[in-house]
This record gives structure tokens, C-alpha cells and sequence, in this order.
């Protein structure tokens, strides 16, 4: 299924490429040397000359190499093809917040415990934490601290580079002002900031292993069993020949696929910076195990607060959620468009202040600069509940609109563009992929745009999703508000409502997550499929199965 767009033939621009080359060495270390110029530029300082350096040299630059790397160059395997555009169309992205329209060193900083010692310009940058007990899984907790900013370091310093480096390799931007809220999965053991390294490792090592005899199951499903459907080839059956069951076990596979690979690398990483960490007494998020939480938040999360705005916005993986918001919501929907501003909660707006301001508010309280107040200590993120909102006060936390109609449309108007963005670089993908499988056919745009009605079809569903939310607990304040009273022991923000409408409520919100998922899901499954993501013809590698080998007879698949 395409989008029905006019039929604008790509073809005679595409054919000016040169032709497409076998990654090489010069290409990772042009890739690799790319990634290392962008963190040796962020260590300079964002004014006067250097400003105008990063925006009219290094960002074309940066682009220029990400653009050459996703067009020009062709990997051995269709599905890294796919993903490692994906990745660098993400990158660019990322170069247009920080290099362009929103520059870090204004826009983000760390957030950090009061009683953590900040680096001094001749230190190497790394924060060292009181060191604890490893040998126990279980240390003692301490008492909630408060999170302040910590300062930009002076540029052309370690701790100005190890800042630079923590800033583009923390996509999730964990311990950064730029990260969402975390579930409850990913602020235990071992994920604190006392939980040992070796017990992080061992917890990983674990998840690798399930994840790959999951991975490898669903693959030999994808290769053996639905090898037809997902053959990438002219004769391949078709998304709407396949019975209900063949829909839903190939979407799965699908789902699969994306999220183990996006897991195994995240696992993979995480051990080995944990392991640096600890060889030289890093405690800081990337070299530290409370800077790896779960990749993705389990599905305990979802059944408590079911929903697709639960699915989207804590859920899934968050890799690019700060430059969609930032450029998607905020530049354009906000900045362009001059939409209403909205989503405090997750808006940057949060300065970093001078060392002597954080010095001189010595009682424990938090600044006005951060109302976020307390936070766990096993995590430099506002976790503990928000106060009360004041109505006299004029602290950020006090600015809560009444969602209007008006202010629904225009969340609508700024999700589409959001999940739109999205959409986009995923695209990027199936150029790149159209380009290795499908270059000497006739392409159109409608052919490059497989993944993108999925992206933009989710906006609807969650306006929908917040209109039902929004009466319903209307309906439930007026008619029953003693539901809405805190039941002693119960916890939770359920209160006094009956165990039975519990229970309904989050089974609905359940069902309704899934099916909408299962019912978009064509697009994105139908998409890489006919795009050859998962070719296995033409002389392609063969890998050992597990699965494949206990359930079909083929070992290599």
C-alpha cells in the first residue's frame, strides 16, 4: 500500500548518482572521523566566529558526508541498509538542532545531584560518585537529593569534550534536562546508581541471550516459514492475500526484528562502557549502569497506564524524541506556525545558573530556576511526584492551560508534524534500499514513501485517544468523586475506584492500543517487506539458526 500521491517520477534525478560501492574502510573511517569532528566542535565555544563555524562549514560539511554515506554507498545486508540510513538521516536531524536552530549549549545541560561534586576545568570531566558495596545487588538507598543543572564547562577543556561526547551519544538523553520521565522498570536494580557492575553485566548478558532466541525464532519465521511474503521479489505474496493469522504473526515479525536489533546494539554498548567505566572510575551516564536503562519500558508499563500516548511517549525507545520535539513541535508547529505553546513538561526551559547561585540556596531547597524539586537518587531525573500547583505563583510548574478544543487541534496540528518528521527519515531508509534492489525501475515518490501513512496516521488515533480519556474522567469527577480520593495502602493514582472498573478500564485501553497497532501496521510491515529489507536470495550470507535448525532442518538461513 502507497500513499496516493501524484506521481512525481524520482528516476532522472536518481540516475545523476553515481553508482552504488560496497561500504569500504574509507567509508566507516570517513563515518567514525565525521562523529569525532562534531564532538571536537561542540568542545569550542558556541559565540562570535565559532557560531558562524558550525553553522555555515561544519553543518554542510556533516550533512555532506551523512548525505554521500545513505545515497552512494551500499551494505552487504538489506536490513542494516534500511537502518544505518535511518540512523544517518537521524543524524542529521541532529545536526540542524545543534549546529543551527537550537544550540546546546542553551538549549541542554545535566542535571545533577547538589551533593555531586562538579568537575573543576583541569579535571577530566567524569564525575566520581561515592563508591559502594559491589558486592551485594541490594546496596542502601539514600535520601532523595536535589537536582540542579550542572554548568556548561569552559570549551577547549576534557570536561567541556567528555560534555560533548555524553550530549551526541546520549540519544535517550539520560542524566540530560532532554530526557522523558522514566517508568518504574527502569529506576530499580540494576539500573541505581549503587547497583555493581557486575551485576548490570550478568542482567545484560541474560537479556542478550533472550533477545537472541527471540530474534532468531521470529527470523526463521521470517526466511523459512513466510519466506514468500517477505522474499522482497516481484512474485511475493501479497499483504492482502494473507489470512488473519498470517497478518498478525508476520507484523510480530516485523516488530521483532526491529526492536532486538535496536536492543542488541543498546545491550551490546551498554556493557562495554560500563565496563570501561569501571576499569577507569567513570560514574557519569555513559559509563555508569544507572546511565542504561531498559531500552524499552516492559509491558507491565503499558497494561497500568494502557494507551497509545503511553506507547509513543515512554514506551518505545525515544531515540529521536528531542529533535522531533524540538524541531518538529516546537520549531515549526510553535516557532513557524505560531501555534500556542504547549507541553510544559518536557519543554527545555530549564537555564543552567553560575556555581555561585547553586552555592548560595545552601538549605537543600530547590532553586527557582529548577522546580522540579526532589528527585530519586538512583536517578538525576524528576521522578517523585510534582507539587501542588500554586495559582498565585509564577513557577513554570504553575502555567497549566485548560485543554480547549482549540488547544487540542493545534497538539493535533503539532503531532502531524512530528510524526510526520519521523515518517520522513524512516524514508530515508527506503531510498536507500530502493536504490540497492529497485534502481533500474521506473521510481516515483509514492515509491519512496512506504513508511511514512503509518507515522502519520497515529495523531489521529491519539486526539481520539485523549478526547474518550478526557470525558470519560469528566464523567468520573462529576458522578463518583470519591473514586478520586487516595485509598490508604492502594498507592497508584487509582484511588477508590472499584477494582472491577480498574481492571476494565485498563483491559479496554489494551485492546484498543493493540488493535489500532495491528490495524496501521500494513503499512510499515507491507513497506519493508516489498522493499527488500529482508532478502535472502542473490547469493546473500547465510547465518546459523538456532530455530531454524531445531524446527525446519536449516541450520543456516
Amino acid at each position: 500500500m502507497t500513499l496516493h500521491l501524484p506521481r512525481i517520477p524520482l528516476s532522472p534525478v536518481l540516475a545523476k548518482l553515481p553508482p552504488l560501492h560496497l561500504k569500504n574502510p574509507t567509508d566507516y573511517n570517513l563515518a567514525f572521523g565525521t562523529l569525532g569532528l562534531i564532538i571536537l566542535v561542540l568542545t569550542a565555544p558556541h559565540t562570535g566566529g565559532w557560531r558562524l563555524f558550525r553553522l555555515g562549514v561544519i553543518a554542510p560539511l556533516c550533512i555532506g558526508v551523512f548525505g554521500y554515506l545513505i545515497l552512494c554507498t551500499e551494505d552487504e545486508h538489506d536490513f542494516n541498509q534500511w537502518g544505518v540510513a535511518t540512523l544517518m538521516s537521524s543524524f542529521i536531524m541532529r545536526i540542524l538542532e545543534f549546529f543551527i536552530f537550537f544550540p546546546p549549549e542553551k538549549n541542554c545541560h545535566r542535571l545533577v545531584p547538589r551533593s555531586q561534586v562538579h568537575p573543576s576545568p583541569s579535571s577530566n570531566g567524569h564525575l566520581h560518585a561515592t563508591k559502594t558495596d559491589s558486592s551485594t545487588h541490594q546496596p542502601k538507598k539514600t535520601d532523595d537529593e536535589v537536582l540542579i543543572p550542572e554548568p556548561i564547562p569552559p570549551p577547549f577543556t576534557l570536561a567541556k569534550f567528555y560534555w560533548s561526547f555524553s550530549l551526541w551519544f546520549s540519544y535517550r538523553g539520560i542524566g540530560w534536562n532532554t530526557t522523558c520521565p522514566l517508568s518504574a522498570s527502569s529506576r530499580q536494580h540494576p539500573y541505581l546508581r549503587q547497583s555493581s557492575r557486575k551485576h548490570f553485566v550478568f542482567v545484560q548478558m541474560r537479556k542478550w541471550i533472550i533477545s537472541y532466541l527471540v530474534d532468531d525464532l521470529f527470523r526463521s519465521i521470517r526466511n523459512i516459514y513466510s519466506a514468500q511474503f517477505f522474499s522482497g521479489l516481484p512474485d511475493a505474496i501479497p499483504y492482502t492475500h494473507l489470512s488473519q493469522f498470517g497478518r498478525g504473526l508476520n507484523s510480530t515479525a516485523v516488530v521483532v526484528r526491529i526492536y532486538f536489533g535496536l536492543v542488541n546494539s543498546h545491550i551490546a554498548m551498554s556493557i562495554i562502557c560500563v565496563i570501561i567505566g569501571g576499569i577507569l572510575g567513570w560514574e557519569t551516564e555513559m559509563f555508569a549502569p544507572w546511565g542504561w536503562p531498559p531500552l524499552f519500558e516492559d509491558l507491565g508499563e503499558l497494561w497500568n497506564y494502557p494507551g497509545l500516548s503511553t506507547l509513543w511517549s515512554r514506551t518505545w525507545q525515544g531515540y529521536n524524541r528531542r529533535w522531533l520535539y524540538v524541531l518538529g513541535w516546537i520549531g515549526i508547529g510553535e516557532n513557524i506556525l505560531g501555534l500556542t505553546h504547549t507541553g510544559i513538561s518536557s519543554h527545555p526551559t530549564i537555564p543552567p545558573v553560575p556555581k555561585s547561585q547553586m552555592s548560595s540556596n545552601g538549605n537543600g531547597a530547590s532553586s527557582p530556576s529548577n522546580p522540579s524539586g526532589q528527585i530519586t537518587p538512583s536517578h538525576p531525573l524528576p521522578t517523585s511526584p510534582l507539587p501542588p500547583i500554586n495559582p498565585h505563583s509564577n513557577s513554570p510548574r504553575s502555567i497549566r492551560r485548560k485543554m480547549s478544543t482549540r488547544l487540542m487541534v493545534q497538539n493535533l496540528i503539532k503531532s502531524f508534524i512530528t510524526f510526520l518528521l519521523s515518517g520522513l527519515i524512516h524514508d530515508v531508509g527506503s531510498l536507500a534500499l530502493i536504490l540497492k534492489n529497485h534502481r533500474h525501475q521506473e521510481i516515483f515518490l509514492s515509491d519512496v514513501l512506504r513508511l511514512t501513512p503509518f507515522f502519520v496516521v497515529q495523531p489521529f488515533a491519539l486526539a481520539f485517544e485523549a478526547l474518550i480519556k478526557t470525558y470519560w474522567r469528566t464523567w468520573k469527577a462529576n458522578h463518583h468523586p470519591t473514586w478520586s480520593k487516595h485509598r490508604e495502602g492502594r498507592g497508584g493514582d487509582r484511588g477508590n475506584e472499584p477494582e472491577w472498573l480498574v481492571l476494565t478500564e485498563r483491559l479496554a485501553g489494551f485492546i484498543w492500543t493493540w488493535t489500532w497497532l495491528g490495524c496501521t501496521a500494513r503499512f510499515f510491515v507491507e513497506g519493508t517487506a516489498q522493499l527488500g529489507a529482508y532478502r535472502r536470495d542473490g547469493g546473500r550470507e547465510l547465518f546459523w539458526s538456532f530455530w531454524g535448525g531445531v524446527i525446519w532442518g536449516k541450520w543456516y538461513i
